[in-house]
């Protein structure tokens, strides 16, 4: 047997004119377009005797699936109607029950009688006549129902009831339902206007009276809520308004789903040497959906982009020992690493990169591109940046909460004493001594318990070679090879090992290869013969080194204005030592949007931080003197507990 549904898309068939359902209006009808363009409007009750007669018939080729039925209902219950309604049923059913129409005939003396007897013990002053309560009766009996007994209180149905509703219908389309967002009272006088109207055009005919406002705006409110947000506020606000949280992501082991979001960060940043506020940095998190760990992270001053979750899915892959060795002040494990099933991410175009399709579809990562302005896609990602800013982000000086009403007077700037390395080190320590060993409500205990128990159960894969992350995360290309080498961004590498491809090809010839954000002063280029991929350096390795390509951008533009197209050695050494003191000058400009520019060239993150270096510092010693100096080391640990940031202690 066929079934279906009144839902979008089905059609009937009227004589030589097919009808297929399109919507369903605010006044609850079914709007139906004909092949003609013509929309006809029919409640759920007219639609159905038309079908029911045989009038109207299915097209069978319409039938699918039911999942965009317009409607699923169940009947009602008592209490759902007013209560004055239930109370005159519960009277009616007295009535009934004191009369007892089954072993009683109906006789207008006796039963008059009975109903003068039971008004008398309900002290009901206006009780109904013997015709009334056999109407009751009538439709009463076959159910026993209580619900037969509720008063009906229809409006009227007369022509001109439904020819004032008609106009109605219409000038709620024009008028009300828009994104002009019109008051209800704008309904009104445009009704009484078509009206008046109306009557004025048929003198000779009775009038047309006009609706009440209560009516008009009785009638409003019965509207369908939903489509009229969504006429009169866009589809999009109306979606994310009326959104379901129907079930949940189902998973059942660590590493099934990781879930990576970016937030930028309720705090104001700090240079760790001029002590001038950056601004607030982007933090990248990538979170277990299973066990609710944090599984890895990274900050950068840089925009939300592919290069970010690259470096984010890197250090959430890699065990953390070496992470955490740089924190000796950290007691807790973080036992998180190892390559997921899916990865699910924003559905941005920045996001949409070859680099982070090529390295996932490398890695056998799924990728799931959740859809804009849907959070509920990544809850678990989403609730942790809520606990991560009311457990760590606002209790730090600098802090510009979640909103203005929420930071008030206080001088975030003034405050703002936190630089990138003892963000870095504050957040691994909350992660790995509070948060992961905190019970979790969502979970029913703790992301450190949840995570070691699913462990055991799961092989947890890592890379057979781990340089080969850096090679997955760098971003694809495709270059010539020559006898000077490869020539990107204006820059060449080369190296015998590099020409050894060419001399077995016997000529030039097309390679792929890897390049990297964060540094040029070498590329990876894929050996076809051997089948991996080889470290191919810069051939000005004074230049490129420490060098970050955004940089390396500014520079060799800064050279071709100056020196032309062909630039030498020693007018790239020259610009870019233009362009860092420029850099320094932006890192000391009293707008913080010109030191945050300025410390994003500089790929001022996180992973400089386990690196061990500040790359600010780096890129203000001389070029010469880098080779020869000492490697920076890390601050000096934290306490075992983290500070005492109380801002309402602080009086200054």
């Amino acid at each position: 047997m066929l079934r279906t549904s009144f839902k979008i898309g089905l059609t009937f068939i009227d004589g030589q004119t097919r009808r297929q359902i399109r919507r369903r209006l605010p006044t609850g009808k079914i709007q139906l377009e004909a092949d003609n363009g013509e929309l006809m409007n029919l409640t759920d009750g007219e639609l159905r005797q038309r079908w029911f007669s045989g009038e109207w018939v299915i097209d069978e080729s319409t039938l699918g699936s039911v999942s965009d039925a317009l409607y699923l209902a169940v009947p009602r219950d008592l209490g759902t109607y007013p209560e004055r309604h239930q109370k005159e049923a519960q009277r009616r059913q007295r009535y009934l029950q004191a009369i007892n129409p089954e072993g009683t005939p109906y006789n207008p003396a006796s039963w008059r009688a009975a109903i003068e007897k039971a008004a008398a013990t309900m002290d009901d002053r206006n009780p109904p006549c013997p015709a009334t309560v056999q109407a009751w009766w009538r439709r009463y009996r076959n159910t026993k129902s209580i619900h037969s007994l509720i008063p009906h209180n229809k409006p009227s149905c007369g022509p001109k009831a439904k020819k004032r509703y008609g106009i109605f219908e219409d000038v709620i389309a024009s008028v009300y339902l828009t994104n002009q967002k019109l008051p209800k009272l704008a309904v009104v006088e445009q009704v009484y206007r078509r009206i008046e109207a109306i009557n004025q055009g048929q003198p000779g005919e009775p009038p047309l009276k006009r609706p009440s406002r209560s009516t008009i705006y009785r009638w409003l409110d019965d509207l369908q809520q939903n489509l009229v947000d969504a006429s009169r506020d866009g589809a999009e606000s109306a979606r994310v308004k009326y959104r379901a949280a129907i079930g949940s992501v189902k998973v059942g082991s660590v590493l099934e789903r990781i879930e990576i979001d970016h937030t930028p960060l309720d705090l104001i940043v700090i240079d760790n040497l001029t002590k001038l506020p950056l601004g607030r940095p982007w933090l990248t998190m990538a979170i277990d959906a299973y066990s609710r760990m944090v599984v890895g992270f990274y900050i950068s001053f840089n925009a939300p982009s592919s290069h970010g979750v690259l470096q984010c899915l890197r250090r959430a892959m890699l065990p953390k020992e070496e992470w955490l060795a740089r924190f000796p002040d950290i007691k807790g494990q973080w036992p998180a690493y190892g390559i997921p099933e899916l990865i699910a991410v924003d559905n941005g175009t920045d996001l949409h990169s070859d680099a982070l399709e090529a390295a996932c579809l490398e890695m056998g990562i799924q990728i799931l591109f959740c859809g804009s302005k849907t959070p509920q896609h990544k809850g678990a990602i989403e609730r942790f940046f809520r606990t991560m800013n009311m457990g760590l982000i606002h209790r730090l000086p600098g802090t510009v909460f979640s909103n203005v009403d929420a930071r008030g007077d206080y001088p975030a700037e003034d405050k703002a004493v936190i630089d990138m390395v003892t963000l870095v080190h504050l957040l691994t320590k909350w992660v790995v001594d509070i948060y992961n060993v905190s019970p979790h409500r969502g979970i029913g205990g703790r992301p450190l318990d949840r995570w070691l128990e699913s462990a055991e159960r799961r092989i947890i894969e890592l890379p057979v070679y781990p340089q080969q992350l850096e090679v997955m995360t760098g971003i694809p290309s495709k270059r010539t090879l020559f006898h000077y080498g490869i020539e990107l961004e204006g820059l060449h590498y080369n190296s015998d090992l590099l020409q050894s491809i060419r001399r077995r090809s016997g000529e030039n010839r097309p390679v792929k290869l890897k390049y990297y954000e964060d540094s040029v002063a070498h590329i990876h280029v894929f050996d076809p013969y051997a089948k991996e991929y080889i470290l191919v350096p810069a051939k000005l390795a004074e230049y490129a080194e420490e060098l970050p390509r955004d940089i390396h951008r500014l520079i060799r533009e800064r050279a071709r204005k100056r020196f032309g197209d062909q630039c030498l050695s020693s007018q790239l050494l020259e610009a870019r030592a233009e362009i860092e003191a420029m850099i320094q000058q932006a890192l000391r400009d009293k707008r913080m949007g010109s030191r945050k520019t300025g410390a994003g060239f500089l790929l001022h993150d996180s992973e400089s931080v386990l690196k061990g270096e500040d790359p600010l510092k780096a890129a203000r010693r001389p070029i010469r003197e880098r080779k020869s100096a000492p490697p920076s080391e890390l601050a000096p640990g934290l306490d075992d507990d983290l500070p005492d940031f109380g801002l309402a202690a602080e009086g200054d």
